[in-house]
């Protein structure tokens, strides 16, 4: 992975890496099952589909991904704009009431765990071992341990300059997207007597940061190796956060039906799975794109899938890849989430 990313910023830094996808071998998104609507949000964890929508995650065995059976649901005080399991465990961003943990052990019957009182609105969460994060409109980050999901406590917070939007985790470091500041790298195991955070390295966008996702390539690494924000008009900027003090961009993408109008619309989601990037584009025309960031400088679009309304999320575990789709235009189409297989 790092000669491939010190390839790729030889390519940027010799002006050769372009916003127009490469040409990759094409693969196929077929769709294989359905899960009724609505649904914003969807977290695929071990053959449980964790789908939101208002203030209730319903969960659905897609075990059998042709067959989808509905098994349990929780309804929070607020509405969700996130979940994310760990174990047994399911973490949720609950608005203006911060973090809301369950127990799923049965998911035919969640449980209500623990919560704990962010300020301003919630939008992500992420979980990294029992430390959770929550990306925060008004704070910025907030990092919780949930060692005792009864009783959570807050460890510290990272305030960032513009409202924070989107985060993730991977091993001890997260990765927070702030809009209209950047990426923020925070060192979750930082040892310090206050308990506000400080970034381990940052970089800025000359767009409108909305969502972030992160990735590692290296079974060694502390964190990830490969980070990417999603700006205005779908830009996915990419960057080698192998060392996470020094981030370098290191190429970018958009897809070329994508017009550059210097907007954005909604939030597109972007997830990686190993070394492909699945982006769910809310503005017309509707896609889900699957991209190969084996070279970063040079993205090549892998295939695409177009589903009857606006993809508003997306969650992949191995070729199984799930998509919470809204209404289509003037209500066309079934709102509820599209289950596709990647083929080769």
């Amino acid at each position: 992975m790092k000669t491939r990313i010190a390839a790729a910023l030889a390519a940027v830094l010799s002006g050769s890496a372009a916003l127009a996808p490469a040409l990759a071998q094409e693969r196929s998104l077929e769709r294989i099952g359905f899960i009724p609507g609505p649904a914003a949000f969807v977290h695929l964890h071990e053959g449980i589909a964790y789908v939101a929508d208002g203030p209730t995650v319903r969960l659905y065995d897609v075990s059998d991904p042709t067959a989808p059976a509905a098994l349990g649901s929780h309804t929070f005080p607020q509405n969700i704009y996130g979940v994310r399991v760990s174990g047994s465990t399911a973490y949720a961003a609950i608005d203006f009431t911060g973090l809301g943990i369950i127990d799923v052990s049965d998911p035919a019957a969640p449980v209500a765990l623990g919560s704990y009182q962010t300020p301003g609105q919630a939008l992500a969460v992420d979980v990294s071992g029992t430390t959770v994060v929550v990306s925060n409109r008004l704070s910025g980050l907030e990092v919780v341990d949930a060692s005792d999901p009864s009783a959570p406590v807050l460890v510290g917070s990272y305030f960032t300059e513009g409202y924070g939007t989107d985060v993730k985790a991977v091993g001890s470091y997260a990765y927070v997207v702030d809009r209209p500041g950047g990426l923020s790298i925070v060192d979750l195991d930082q040892s310090s007597d206050s308990d506000e955070f400080e970034a381990a390295g940052m970089v800025g966008s000359t767009e409108r940061p909305a969502t972030t996702a992160a990735v590692s390539l290296d079974p060694d690494a502390p964190g990830a190796t490969l980070a990417a924000i999603v700006t205005t008009d779908t830009l996915l900027e990419l960057f080698d956060v192998s060392d996470p003090s020094a981030p370098v961009a290191v190429g970018a993408y958009r897809h070329p039906q994508r017009p550059a109008q210097g907007v954005n619309i909604a939030a597109p989601r972007v997830r990686f799975e190993g070394s492909l990037a699945y982006i769910a584009d809310v503005f017309p025309p509707f896609l889900v794109q699957v991209v190969d960031l084996s070279n970063p400088a040079q993205p090549a679009l892998v295939t695409t899938y177009e589903p009857s309304g606006p993809p508003r999320d997306v969650s992949v575990s191995g070729s199984l890849v799930l998509v919470a789709v809204g209404a289509g235009p003037a209500g066309s189409g079934e709102p509820g989430v599209d289950i596709l297989r990647l083929g080769s």
